[in-house]
């Protein structure tokens, strides 16, 4: 699956390259036009070499204001104004840097107002604004549209791999096989087991093909998985949970919560005589969510599940979705593995 650093563009570097070859051609324009009247002498060179310079230094500080600005999350109409303004304003230190510049470099008169220049310099800039953000237009559409196939990708991934892998063949013979010895033992428990086993399976599919469910949901799903796994672990496997009611209402990456816990009980649990213990944290603070799976065990290479989504592509969905909001930590204290996930509640 192709993923969005190896498609997206270096905007930085395109944007110098732009600068230099926009205003070197900008430049060469002018001293073509200007070749009969003034003729190569080195005042004339000097001149062409201190206009492009000091228009790239200009428009160069005047995207660093649009950016500090954030002029692109504007609507049209406001944007357009301020393209307006502020191509009237750099057309009047155009036309100032050209005066000061002819004035020492040619000995010419100093003009500090000369329409024609402002008027020139102000389209020249009016232009170079169109361009520019026309290009940030396009490039904002192209990464979000990469975002989205991405998002998409990772959604039948997602689907696929939860029908052959997390909810596994294993898994369902393992859950079946617990149902069964129930039936003869507690039949109103085997019962309950195969609404729980029919609830995790719908919600899995019903889920994977959602960008973000409440928590209440996610929680719903993992409180059914756990119950299945308790008949299979008994004894070796108890359940802590410590929800704040607040955060049931956030929504959260759908099979986040259960990716983490199957990990856990894989990779922990399940490798013990003993068993351990699975708790599951949630609390609400400051606008985010902090959710915490911790399990008995150690931390390992094989830590990384390669079935389900797994936690590698549950970090590429917390990226895709929250970019640098979120953060995800796998780490280690006394014998227990804790999976730390922070997401903005917005």
């Amino acid at each position: 699956m192709v993923s969005l650093p190896d498609i997206k563009v270096n905007y930085r570097v395109q944007y110098f390259i732009f600068q230099l070859l926009g205003w070197g051609f900008f430049v060469f324009l002018i001293g073509l036009f200007n070749l009969s009247q003034n003729g190569i002498n080195t005042p004339f060179v000097l001149l062409l070499l201190i206009v492009f310079l000091t228009n790239l230094l200009i428009s160069h500080l005047y995207r660093f204001y649009v950016s500090k600005n954030e002029w692109l999350v504007k609507s049209i109409g406001p944007l357009l104004l301020r393209i307006l303004v502020a191509s009237v304003v750099l057309g009047v230190f155009f036309s100032f840097s050209i005066s000061v510049t002819r004035n020492v470099l040619m000995s010419l008169e100093f003009s500090y107002l000369n329409w024609n220049e402002i008027f020139f310099g102000a389209i020249v800039y009016f232009i170079w604004s169109i361009l520019y953000f026309g290009y940030l237009l396009f490039y904002k559409a192209r990464k979000e549209e990469y975002k989205n196939l991405e998002m998409l990708a990772l959604s039948s991934e997602a689907e696929l791999k939860n029908l052959r892998s997390q909810l596994n063949p294993h898994f369902m013979f393992n859950a079946m096989n617990s149902i069964r010895a129930l039936i003869d033992e507690n039949p109103e428990e085997s019962k309950k087991a195969v609404t729980q086993l029919s609830n995790v399976l719908r919600a899995s599919l019903i889920h994977a093909k959602r960008e973000k469910v409440t928590l209440e949901e996610e929680l719903t799903l993992v409180n059914d998985y756990l119950s299945l796994e308790k008949i299979r672990y008994e004894e070796r496997l108890e359940v802590v949970s410590e929800v704040d009611d607040k955060a049931l209402p956030c929504l959260v990456p759908p099979l986040l919560i259960q990716t983490l816990v199957e990990n856990g009980i894989k990779h922990g649990i399940s490798k013990l005589i003993k068993g351990g213990v699975i708790k599951i944290e949630v609390r609400l603070k400051s606008q985010k969510l902090f959710i915490e799976i911790s399990n008995t065990g150690k931390l390992n290479d094989d830590r990384i599940s390669k079935t389900g989504i797994g936690v590698e592509n549950t970090i590429k969905r917390l990226r895709l979705l929250y970019g640098n909001s979120a953060s995800f930590e796998l780490v280690t204290e006394d014998e227990i593995v804790k999976s730390v996930v922070v997401i903005p509640i917005n």
